[in-house]
C-alpha cells in the first residue's frame, strides 16, 4: 500500500481581536483557532486558489475550511475551519494586499491575513446583499464580489456586485438593476480600469465602471452560456461554454473580435468554463467528462498552443474549478479525484504544470515511492540418514 508524507505544523492562536460585521456595524469578538495537522484528504471539493504570503491558499467548498500550501513543494502547512472564520462552502478566494478576502456561498465573506491565516473580519448583513457570492475581483483599493443568481421578488439583490472597501471591509456600494442585464453572472475580470461580468443567463457580457455605472451590455454575437472571463493583452476572453468555444472583446470598445472554436483548429474545448490569463496567454479549462482539458491559446491571435488532459498525461483532471499562476508555473484544482489513481485524492487535487509546454510538474497529494522489501533466501536444509 502506498502512503503519503505530508510536511506538517500544528497551529494554535488564542485570543486574537477580530471584526466581525453583524447587521450594521463591525462588532469586536474574541475567537480562537486550532489547524490540525493534514492528511492527504484534507483537500475536500476545492474550488478556489489564490496566492499571498509566499503561500498558495485553497478553498475546500465541501470542508468548509481553507488549506495553505507551500507552492515550492507542495507540502501541506495548515488548515483553517474553526467557527470564528465562519467558512460555509467557501467558493472564492483573492489576495488583496496583505489579506485574503473569501466568499461563503451562504451568504458572507472572510476576510484573513495571508502572513499567517490569522482571522481580520467576517463581512455579512442584509445591507451587503450576499446572495450565493461566487466570485471576487481587486480593482484599485476595492474588492468586488459577485452574487449569482437571478433577481426575483424574493431574492431582488440576487444577480448583483458588492463593492467593499478592501482596507476595512466597509460597504462602497452595490450594483444591480434591470440596466446591466443581471440573470445569473458567474464570473468577472478586470481590464481597463473597468469590471466585465459573465452572465450565463443572459448570453451576455456587461461592462460596468469602477464608480458602478453602466458601460455597455455585449449580448448574442457567439457569446453561449458564457462561464468564464479573464482578460489578456487588453482585451477579454469568455469562454462560452454553451458552444465549446472562447470570445474575445475589445475591451475598448465592446466589439467581439473572433469566436474560436475546436472547428477553428486544436482547441480541445468541451463546456468550458474557468479562463485565466497571464503574459500574454489565456488558460482555458473544459471541467467535464473522462478526460477534462486545460488549454493554452494566444490573447492576441487566438491561435493555440496546446490542450492537456488525462490522455496525454498523468494529470488526473476531474471537474477542474479553478486557476492561479506563479511565475511559470500554472496551478489547476480538481474538485473531485474521480479520475485519479493517487490514493488519498478522492475528494479533490492540484496540479501543477508549466505555462510554457503544459508538461506536468506534480501533483497534489504525491504519493511517496513504496518501501523497498529485501528478501533473502535461505537453502534448503538437507539431511541425510547413515544406516
Amino acid at each position: 500500500m502506498q502512503r503519503f508524507r505530508w510536511a506538517r505544523r500544528t497551529v494554535w492562536r488564542s485570543g486574537a481581536v477580530a471584526l466581525i460585521a453583524a447587521g450594521a456595524g463591525l462588532v469586536p469578538v474574541q475567537w480562537s483557532e486550532a489547524a490540525s495537522t493534514s492528511s492527504p484528504s484534507e483537500f475536500d471539493a476545492p474550488s478556489g486558489l489564490a496566492f499571498g504570503g509566499g503561500h498558495l491558499w485553497v478553498t475546500n467548498e465541501a470542508g468548509n475550511s481553507l488549506s495553505e500550501i507551500n507552492p515550492s513543494n507542495g507540502s501541506w502547512i495548515a488548515i483553517f475551519r474553526s467557527k470564528g472564520y465562519r467558512f460555509n462552502r467557501p467558493t472564492a478566494i483573492v489576495s488583496f494586499g496583505a489579506d485574503l478576502f473569501v466568499t461563503n456561498a451562504s451568504g458572507s465573506v472572510s476576510e484573513l491575513r495571508a502572513s499567517n491565516g490569522a482571522l481580520v473580519r467576517v463581512i455579512a448583513g442584509a445591507k451587503y446583499g450576499f446572495v450565493n457570492p461566487v466570485a471576487l475581483v481587486t480593482e484599485g483599493a476595492k474588492v468586488l464580489v459577485l452574487n449569482a443568481g437571478r433577481p426575483s421578488a424574493t431574492t431582488p439583490v440576487a444577480g448583483s456586485i458588492t463593492v467593499l472597501n478592501g482596507r476595512t471591509g466597509a460597504l462602497v456600494r452595490k450594483v444591480s438593476g434591470s440596466s446591466f442585464a443581471f440573470d445569473d453572472p458567474v464570473a468577472l475580470t478586470v481590464a481597463n480600469s473597468d469590471v466585465f461580468v459573465a452572465d450565463k443567463g443572459n448570453n451576455s457580457v456587461t461592462e460596468v465602471t469602477s464608480s458602478g455605472s453602466l458601460v455597455r451590455v455585449v449580448a448574442a454575437q457567439g457569446l453561449s452560456a458564457p462561464d468564464g472571463i479573464a482578460s489578456g493583452a487588453g482585451n477579454v476572453w469568455v469562454a462560452d461554454s454553451g458552444s465549446n468555444s472562447a470570445t474575445e472583446i475589445a475591451a475598448s470598445t465592446g466589439v467581439v473580435l473572433t469566436t474560436k472554436s475546436n472547428a477553428d483548429g486544436a482547441y480541445g474545448f468541451g463546456h468550458p468554463s474557468t479562463v485565466i490569463g497571464s503574459a500574454g496567454n489565456i488558460f482555458v479549462a473544459s471541467p467535464f467528462g473522462t478526460s477534462p482539458m486545460v488549454t493554452k491559446l494566444s490573447a492576441t491571435s487566438g491561435q493555440p498552443s496546446w490542450f492537456m488532459c488525462n490522455t496525454n498525461g498523468p494529470y488526473y483532471f476531474s471537474l477542474l474549478s479553478a486557476f492561479a499562476i506563479s511565475g511559470g508555473d500554472l496551478w489547476v484544482a480538481s474538485r473531485s479525484g474521480a479520475n485519479s489513481q493517487t490514493p488519498g485524492a478522492s475528494t479533490g487535487s492540484l496540479t501543477e504544470i508549466s505555462t510554457g509546454s503544459g508538461a506536468l510538474i506534480a501533483t497534489y497529494p504525491t504519493p511517496t515511492p513504496p518501501a523497498t522489501t529485501t528478501t533473502t533466501s535461505v537453502p534448503a536444509t538437507t539431511t541425510t540418514t547413515i544406516p
